[in-house]
């Protein structure tokens, strides 16, 4: 067992000498393990090898040296496969995304879209008289409110209304200071910002979009916000102030009760309607209203859009919009 223990040992010590050699020892014949090394290769029994190639000392079966190490065309190989593996997966996680994106600012949309409705219709249902919206000034120009287009012929007529509201926890029409008439609530489309031109998109200045705003206000009646009297031949009413007023926030803050924004900036309001049904007469004092129809649509940059031909107010990509109508049923006008 010592002799057998000292052959070992012998053996891989010349193994190891081999090996950082660079030379290999290939079997020949049969193998005997008491004779020591010198003495079998001299018999012929083994035979030293030079390596010459990677395929003589990698794939040879009875090669004693092994290699751990990738080849060039293998490694290039791996990362041909993981890039192929990696694009397959990409594509239906940038696709999940962007639907997770898309789904969160449909969502947002519909949201903003419900709160302004709501609010609206809370307050038309207690409306007690919605005033004429067919208005124009002095000079026969219609009512042109700081939107998308502010050139005089700008036709806005439909995008504002006046009205006067009953509200239930006081049971009557409110009651103005002394002095003035009946308070006035008006929603109106504008830009966020009204000293800014409308932009839809982001680029070297932030995006100013259109809004919803709502105004609670009180009409001078005796001085700049008389009722109006008269018509053209058009049959509009001709009036002046505040009632063709394109920015309500500019009245003095003694007659502006509160106004605020009924949607948020992030958001375009693309259309904003109100369509008032009255009652089908030949006199026109018996005309009253009974329903108004309110249309909006509101929209927003679909995720990843770009500007289109450099014009900020246009989109490479259609954006993504709601739309609502509601008819609310004038039941308190008399």
């Amino acid at each position: 067992m010592e002799r057998q223990r000292v052959a070992n040992s012998e053996w891989r010590l010349e193994q190891q000498r081999i090996a950082s050699s660079q030379w290999r020892v290939d079997r020949w014949s049969g193998y005997q393990p008491r004779q020591n090394l010198p003495q079998r290769i001299a018999n012929g029994d083994w035979r030293l090898v030079e390596r010459r190639s990677m395929f003589a000392t990698r794939y040879s079966p009875l090669t004693t040296r092994c290699r751990f190490a990738f080849t060039l065309t293998e490694l290039l190989v791996a990362i041909a496969i993981l890039s192929i593996m990696f694009t397959l997966l990409f594509i239906p996680m940038t696709q999940a995304f962007d639907n997770a994106r898309r789904g969160r600012i449909m969502a947002n949309l519909q949201n903003a879209a419900d709160f302004a409705l709501e609010w609206m219709v809370r307050e038309l249902t207690q409306a007690v008289d919605i005033m004429p919206q067919e208005r124009v000034n002095a000079n026969g120009q219609p009512l042109n409110l700081l939107d998308d287009d502010d050139s005089p012929n700008d036709d806005d007529t439909l995008s504002r209304l006046d009205f006067v509201a009953r509200f239930p926890d006081e049971g009557k029409v409110t009651v103005p200071p002394s002095g003035w008439g009946y308070q006035v609530i008006t929603y109106y489309l504008r830009r966020a910002d009204p000293s800014r031109p409308y932009q839809y998109m982001d680029s070297v200045q932030p995006a100013n979009r259109r809004q919803i705003f709502r105004a609670q206000w009180i009409p001078d009646l005796a001085g700049a916000d008389p009722e109006p009297t008269q018509q053209d031949n058009q049959g509009r009413w001709i009036v002046q102030g505040a009632w063709l007023l394109a920015d309500l926030s500019r009245l003095p803050s003694n007659r502006l009760i509160s106004h605020n924004a009924l949607t948020p900036a992030d958001m375009d309001v693309a259309d904003l309607r109100f369509t008032v049904e009255r009652r089908q007469t030949q006199d026109p004092r018996l005309r009253k209203p009974v329903a108004v129809v309110i249309e909006l649509t509101i929209r927003q940059p679909t995720p990843g859009a770009r500007i289109k031909g450099g014009n900020p107010n246009e989109t490479d990509v259609p954006s993504l919009f709601v739309r609502r109508r509601v008819k609310v049923v004038l039941q308190n006008v008399r």
